[in-house]
């Protein structure tokens, strides 16, 4: 019997939201957003997976036809250094990078980050362009943002258009003491139960019309959309809760609107830009114009001691018999790893820069709930920063090892033979642990192609 006025209000106010059309067009209009923007997650996340999945298929298929050309047999000279060096260059050395289980809630950072690099017997730094630094995750520079920052920028609009303004509104038209008399148990009781019919409105609209990222990603596991809905939940108690606080302040309606609306633009945009400018000052990024100059330098310095390289080359492996006065590609090769021996260093510090501004905004996150919201899926979906800046280093591994073991073959113009062809290095990708930005050790260096 203790319960019974409870229930009643709980009733009465489920009753009373169902019966408001604006709550609806609003709750639709988040719903039919939010889906369309899941959908469009979900089916390029399933393409990524297909893709992916493809990928070893496709990497047999040209291994099997390098190991048919080898077999023909090219004569030791230069022709057999070119075909080495144009598969050292080719598509075999191609990697993507791991993703979660989760990514249809962070596929859209696929679309800037650098995700399907190849390791070659070219630099690849030459002609990159170093990532900038970090912005704010809500915002992004081109195409439809994904599915948490369209959640984090429109959900708190329709939670405190629901929930801002609930007490003033009964003031205004003169109910509110006719339900401070109904309200057995004190005012509070109908103040949460209307609060907790538009957290589960909310809650339920968000799961729905979200639900496709995951579920059109064949990757998608049960655990990770358990843990996007418990943060839904959170996220959304987290504005239902600063809307109830509103409501009860002793303002209007339209002022304690506009405080809802000044609460959104503070804690969606001037946080996290303010977060973000924080960061950016506290590991500022490389100059990109000395990377840019140092670029040109290292490439103008090598090419003039092109002969002298590749000499230098020869000296440090007397294991290869020495081919000189070199000829392209063996006179090419030594200038790219001298090339890089310059650049991958520069790179780093861009690298490292991104880390440490990264690191500084996922530790105050919590002051913005969407960008909380936002980082934490991208952590689900495997795309954050610290999971990318991962995958450069397993690709620098990877790519160490792809040239030790076919600059050799190129350097003493004896090329690849079919049995060598048979013990190239593959990219063995793994998912970076929690916080971490590096792999553990490096794999080992490939034998030797002879």
């Amino acid at each position: 019997m203790n319960r019974l006025p409870d229930l009643l209000t709980w009733r009465a106010e489920g009753l009373r939201l169902r019966r408001q059309p604006l709550a609806w067009i609003a709750l639709s209009a988040l719903a039919l957003a939010l889906l369309f923007t899941a959908m469009a997650a979900g089916l390029e996340a399933r393409e990524w997976r297909h893709a992916a999945a493809a990928d070893p298929v496709r990497h047999a298929a040209q291994l099997k036809d390098a190991i048919h050309r080898a077999q023909a047999g090219l004569p030791p000279g230069v022709a057999a250094a070119q075909a080495a060096y144009q598969l050292g260059r080719g598509d075999l050395g191609a990697t993507r990078m791991t993703v979660g289980d989760a990514l249809g809630l962070g596929v859209h950072r696929l679309r800037v980050l650098p995700a399907q690099l190849k390791a070659t017997l070219d630099s690849r730094h030459v002609e990159a362009r170093p990532l900038g630094p970090l912005r704010n995750p809500l915002l992004v520079d081109s195409g439809l943002p994904g599915v948490p920052a369209m959640t984090a920028l429109l959900l708190p609009l329709v939670a405190l258009a629901l929930c801002a303004g609930l007490v003033q509104e009964e003031r205004e038209s003169g109910r509110l003491g006719l339900l401070r008399v109904q309200a057995s148990r004190g005012f509070a009781a109908p103040v949460l139960a209307a609060l907790g019919w538009r957290f589960v409105a909310l809650w339920a609209v968000a799961a729905f019309a979200t639900a496709p990222a995951l579920l059109l990603d064949p990757g998608a596991t049960a655990a990770a959309t358990l843990q996007w809905i418990s943060m839904l939940g959170a996220f959304c108690g987290v504005w239902v809760l600063l809307g109830g606080l509103l409501s009860v302040l002793p303002i209007s309606g339209p002022s304690a609107m506009l405080a809802a609306l000044g609460a959104w633009l503070v804690l969606t945009f001037a946080v996290p830009a303010g977060l973000t400018s924080i960061a950016q000052r506290d590991a500022p990024m490389p100059s990109r114009l000395a990377a840019i100059i140092a670029m040109r330098d290292a490439q103008q310095d090598s090419e003039v001691r092109e002969q002298a390289l590749a000499r230098a080359w020869y000296d440090r492996h007397p294991e290869v018999p020495a081919q000189l006065p070199a000829v392209w590609p063996a006179s090419f090769v030594p200038r790219v790893l001298e090339q890089d021996h310059t650049l991958r260093p520069l790179m780093r510090r861009f690298d490292e820069a991104r880390r440490r501004q990264a690191s500084l905004i996922e530790r105050w996150s919590w002051l913005s709930p969407g960008l909380a919201l936002t980082l934490a899926a991208e952590r689900l979906a495997g795309t954050d920063t610290a999971s990318h800046l991962y995958y450069l280093r397993e690709v620098d591994a990877f790519e160490d090892r792809w040239r030790e073991f076919l600059i050799p073959p190129v350097m003493d113009r004896r090329g690849l033979t079919a049995e060598a062809l048979s013990a190239l290095p593959h990219f063995l990708p793994t998912r970076a642990a929690p916080g971490s930005t590096s792999p553990a050790a490096p794999p080992p260096p490939a034998p030797s192609p002879r």
